[in-house]
């Protein structure tokens, strides 16, 4: 690596910080992953070579265990690859390194409780204190739809389930207009862990429209509709014709169209190729598209019974 020497905001405690939650969000490689992914937030270094200059400085990691790091991130949906972008000005903004990482707030939102029983009272308080200023540095690297570009231009984006989860939690925190429409294949959406952040969602008081393309799981739907009547509102199709196609529209903020492809070795969850979109014109496209589908679907009917 020769005297080469990088500055770096990054502090020892701050990877201790993320270590701590990935061990309980029970990454294979919580060390490695939190060095990389704390870099990455707060430097968002353009070249590899300047992340690995960090992270031999700070934590003694050399190449492979960072990369190990940095596939374990991507694998549980903590990062997505940034393949290819709208334009020569955008891509000159991620440099060669092109990953977006979730917002440090949905990780703390996960994991917060379980931690909390694990930790003492002091080190779950200083974490907690230190959340604002890792928000900060994230929003200042990434901006406030995390996906580095403002209202214009678009992402095309490798990502795991999780990370769209992770992107929808941290709208629903911070977002004033929380309108969420989602069309999924409905068959792992209403099982656990996917099914206590899609509550999350809905317990943020975040109005939702969901079409579900299999009817395999609809009576999970209807038990979801009884418990958060006006903030939910499903249609499906009953023909078990489920596609390929996942599209997420967050109001008029973001949207995300994406194809499911294989998963990413080492994990069920399955991998998409998406883009996504903060371009008002575009977003009000997908808006018509999901609209259009919808008057498709089957209303989701609910006996009179149930709604008492």
């Amino acid at each position: 690596m020769g005297n080469d020497v990088i500055e770096t905001k990054v502090k020892l405690d701050y990877i201790q910080d993320f270590e701590m939650m990935f061990q309980r969000m029970k990454l294979e490689r919580p060390r490695e992953a939190a060095t990389y992914y704390t870099i990455l937030i707060i430097d968002s270094p353009k070249e590899f070579s300047d992340f690995l200059k960090i992270a031999e400085g700070l934590a003694n990691i050399t190449r492979r265990p960072l990369e190990t790091g940095r596939a374990c991130l991507l694998r549980h949906g903590l990062i997505a690859e940034v393949l290819f972008t709208g334009s020569s000005e955008i891509d000159d903004e991620f440099g060669r390194e092109r990953y977006l990482p979730v917002h440090p707030k949905a990780i703390w939102e996960d994991v917060k409780d379980d931690l909390r029983s694990v930790v003492a009272e002091e080190t779950y308080n200083a974490i907690e204190n230190r959340l604002k200023e890792y928000s900060d540095y994230y929003n200042a690297n990434f901006d406030k739809y995390g996906i580095k570009i403002k209202r214009s231009g678009n992402v095309t984006l490798r990502y795991n389930g999780k990370w769209v989860l992770y992107n929808i939690l941290k709208n629903c925190l911070e977002s004033k207009e929380k309108e969420l429409k989602l069309q999924i294949g409905g068959e792992r959406l209403f099982e656990e862990p996917l099914l206590s952040y899609f509550k999350k969602f809905l317990s943020l008081n975040t109005k939702i429209q969901l079409i579900v393309e299999s009817d395999a799981n609809i009576d999970i739907a209807r038990a979801l509709k009884k418990t958060y009547t006006d903030n939910l509102d499903v249609r499906y199709f009953s023909d078990n014709t489920s596609g390929t196609l996942r599209n997420y529209v967050f109001g008029k903020e973001l949207a995300l169209n994406g194809i499911k492809i294989l998963p990413e070795s080492g994990t069920d969850e399955p991998s998409y190729v998406g883009t996504a979109y903060v371009n008002i014109e575009d977003i009000e496209t997908l808006n018509q598209k999901f609209k259009s589908l919808w008057d498709l679907a089957k209303p989701l009917e609910i006996e009179e019974s149930e709604q008492k």
